[in-house]
């Protein structure tokens, strides 16, 4: 589910990407100008990590951890 967050004057997209070591991992992006904007950035950007475009990352950090 992505969650979005009003940050001064800019919108932010957050969603939870799982579990490392027991701690939540999320991702966020900020800047947006509209909610509308963060919205649909937010639902790409979660598709993209459903489908795997993100897996490698999340591996990595988990890697390093």
């Amino acid at each position: 589910m992505i969650n979005i967050r009003k940050r001064g004057s800019k919108y932010q997209y957050v969603f939870e990407a799982g579990k490392v070591n027991g701690k939540k991992k999320q991702i966020t992006k900020c800047g947006f100008k509209t909610k509308r904007e963060a919205l649909i950035a937010g639902e790409k950007a979660y598709m993209k990590f459903i489908n795997g475009g993100l897996k490698k990352k999340l591996m990595c950090l988990m890697q390093i951890i």
